[in-house]
């Protein structure tokens, strides 16, 4: 028998719990005035007037201005946000204060759908926490003023659940149907699933992987057996779908596709000769992705990790963690509350199928921001109705207590995001558009906007970043984005056909290397090797080595002389050395053919080339940058010197130069 201390004691709490719902039921509409007025503010607090460093951004921008200007298919990203900016931009130009407010629109919008959505639905003790909690997420805001397609994938994400709360939660009189019901297309209410379908197709033109909501569709309607509404929606989806990739290569035959799956399938998208994915390799990609998208970001997000901008370490201990919530919380809510549920499994499966498409080295927070919302109303809920249950009913406190935690938490980092943006925002809108960037982006902005004022408009201008260029000027610009590199089996293919002709010195690259400037003409390929290569000429470990391919008759001996005189090292061995880099299976190397790159130079009719030192830690001078350009160069004076004029530099410290081609 209960004791009256301990009846009181389960009272109260119950009470608690209660007092807070009913708080909440009663203010609820000024409550979610108030949140969307925090999430507005939220916008403001944290607008950017830059373009992120990475540039992808200034991608969709560039594709939107093509769309406008030249009616170009924006199939390199998904195509809806493009086609949307490019509204804006062609009546407005490229104004990135306008551009970015857009985002701004689509996240606050979004927030409000999702009340509505689960509105009535879901208790206000879990949504209305869990919108507050969103709306004063500093990572969640942080793409509030960026052009990426994240804001309109969630306000698109929003609007699917509002039509499918609508028309199929809220709908009493579309109860589960047996066949022999009325067919939905007589009783006149047909076009509720002409609008999911679209808005479906909508999420997966904004994101390809929008398109698997479908397939959550179907699972819902096989679960309540609503299976006139399941033939119907698919019917639908799979007649638009159909209808739009069948009129899509008639109208732009030429365009571009999004990555396909065996990009995303492939062991290394950069290198699609080693070929797909296989299972075991497939589990450690998901297992990879668990703990930077689970463990590190989401408990970031959660407030519970730091909110530093350097990449957290992994813990396989909360990635479990959560796994093993997601399971609990089905469990909780799978007879209790199926919209709920629904949030859950419909963001449990697009991650997870994520994690397999992904490639780990594509660690970016907005893959899994777009379903924070979700996550942790599902979480919030699960929770809820877990200590509802008779068993767990003494530990109901538990629930306000995680709350609060996260509360702390997220306001924690809050406070630390504002109160370190605000002064740049400040000088931003005093005029200094570029205040906070660090000095190796300033420099690089700088000098493209110096180019755009200095340069023949005509002239072809390299930049490593050509979509930032653009943006930042109007003026396009030519992107070389890695140096093109010659497979090992291309080597000695054509090295076997062309044996009986010529002979191939091999030679290791040294500091006195310009001794050899007699025999340069007939430099073929550079070797370069990590330095925990294990490649070697004549049992010596080299870093990198040049191969030059000379008709035998006109070789002579005295290059053997002189290359033993200077001491170099050397073979004429050149299968046992090509042998090496065969037998390689880490495929650790560069093999540069110097003629391939300048030939790309003189064909793609380039005049200048912006040279940036672009840090390659992007919040640490460490004096190491990305150096691709810089390569480029490198190579093609090692054969061909005098080709290149420094013309101009910006900065005194991590300076951006601009170089002029003066050959051919």
């Amino acid at each position: 028998m209960k004791t009256k201390k301990e009846t009181n004691v389960k009272k109260n709490e119950l009470s608690f719990i209660e007092k807070t719902t009913a708080f909440f039921d009663r203010h609820e509409k000024k409550l979610i005035y108030l949140i969307m007025a925090i999430s507005l503010l939220m916008s403001i607090l944290l607008f950017d007037v830059k373009v992120s460093l990475s540039g992808d951004d200034c991608d969709y921008i560039v594709a939107a201005n093509a769309f406008w200007k030249n009616f170009t298919y924006p199939g390199h990203h998904g195509p809806l946000y493009p086609i949307v900016l490019s509204l804006f931009v062609g009546v407005f130009g490229i104004k990135l204060v306008l551009l970015k407010s857009l985002s701004t629109l689509f996240m606050v919008s979004s927030l409000w759908l999702f009340y509505k959505s689960f509105q009535r639905l879901v208790p206000t003790i879990i949504l209305l926490p869990a919108l507050f909690l969103v709306s004063i997420n500093p990572y969640v805001f942080f793409f509030a003023s960026y052009t990426y397609s994240e804001p309109l994938y969630l306000f698109m994400q929003a609007l699917f659940f509002y039509f499918f709360s609508m028309y199929f939660w809220r709908d009493d009189t579309t109860a589960p149907t047996s066949p022999t019901s009325p067919c939905p297309l007589q009783r006149g209410n047909w076009g509720k699933y002409v609008v999911i379908a679209l808005v479906i197709i909508g999420l997966g033109l904004t994101r390809t992987i929008g398109f698997c909501t479908i397939g959550i569709v179907i699972l819902y309607f096989m679960m309540v057996r609503r299976w006139k509404d399941l033939i119907y929606t698919v019917s639908i989806f799979a007649l638009l779908f159909g209808l739009i990739y069948v009129l899509k290569p008639v109208i732009w035959p030429d365009s571009a596709s999004v990555q396909s799956f065996e990009t995303l399938l492939a062991k290394n998208t950069y290198n699609p000769e080693q070929g797909a994915e296989d299972l075991s390799g497939l589990m450690t990609r998901v297992i990879g992705n668990s703990h930077v998208y689970l463990s590190s970001w989401l408990y970031k997000y959660l407030g519970f990790r730091s909110s530093t901008d350097m990449p957290l370490e992994d813990r396989p201990f909360l990635t479990l963690l959560t796994y093993f919530l997601f399971v609990v919380c089905l469990f909780a809510l799978f007879r209790q509350n199926k919209f709920l549920l629904f949030a859950g499994v419909y963001a449990g499966i697009l991650l997870f199928t994520n994690f397999i498409l992904l490639h780990t080295v594509w660690v970016q927070d907005r893959f899994i921001m777009v379903y924070y919302p979700y996550i942790i109303l599902f979480l919030f809920g699960g929770l809820f109705y877990l200590f509802k249950m008779k068993r767990f009913k003494k530990m109901v406190l538990i629930y306000p207590l995680i709350l609060a935690s996260v509360l702390v938490g997220t306001s924690i980092h809050a406070k630390k995001r504002v109160g370190r943006h605000i002064p740049v925002l400040q000088q931003n809108l005093l005029g200094n558009d570029l205040y906070g960037l660090t000095p190796d982006w300033e420099n690089f902005i700088k000098m493209c906007r110096w180019v755009n004022v200095n340069c023949d408009k005509d002239a072809v201008v390299v930049s490593r970043k050509p979509t930032i260029s653009f943006v930042y000027t109007g003026r396009t610009f030519f992107g070389i984005y890695s140096v093109p590199y010659v497979t090992i089996s291309e080597i000695v293919e054509s090295s076997l056909k062309d044996q009986n002709d010529y002979l191939f010195l091999v030679i290791e690259k040294a500091t006195n290397h310009h001794l050899l400037n007699g025999i340069m003409p007939y430099l073929q390929y550079i070797f370069v090797s990590p330095t925990d290569g294990s490649f070697k000429i004549n049992d010596k470990t080299i870093q990198a080595a040049i191969v030059y391919k000379i008709d035998k008759a006109r070789f002579s001996h005295e290059v053997i002389d002189f290359l033993i005189e200077n001491e170099f090292n050397y073979t004429l061995d050149h299968h046992s050395f090509f042998n090496q880099y065969v037998e390689d299976k880490r495929v650790n190397y560069q093999i540069i053919n110097p003629d391939i790159l300048y030939e790309n130079i003189i064909s793609s009719n380039i005049k200048y080339l912006i040279l940036p030192k672009i840090r390659l830690y992007t919040y640490v001078n460490s004096g190491l940058f990305i150096n691709t350009i810089h390569q480029y160069l490198t190579f093609i004076q090692f054969k061909y010197a005098n080709q290149f004029l420094l013309i101009h530099t910006i900065g005194k410290d991590e300076t951006c130069e601009l170089i002029e081609f003066i050959g051919q």
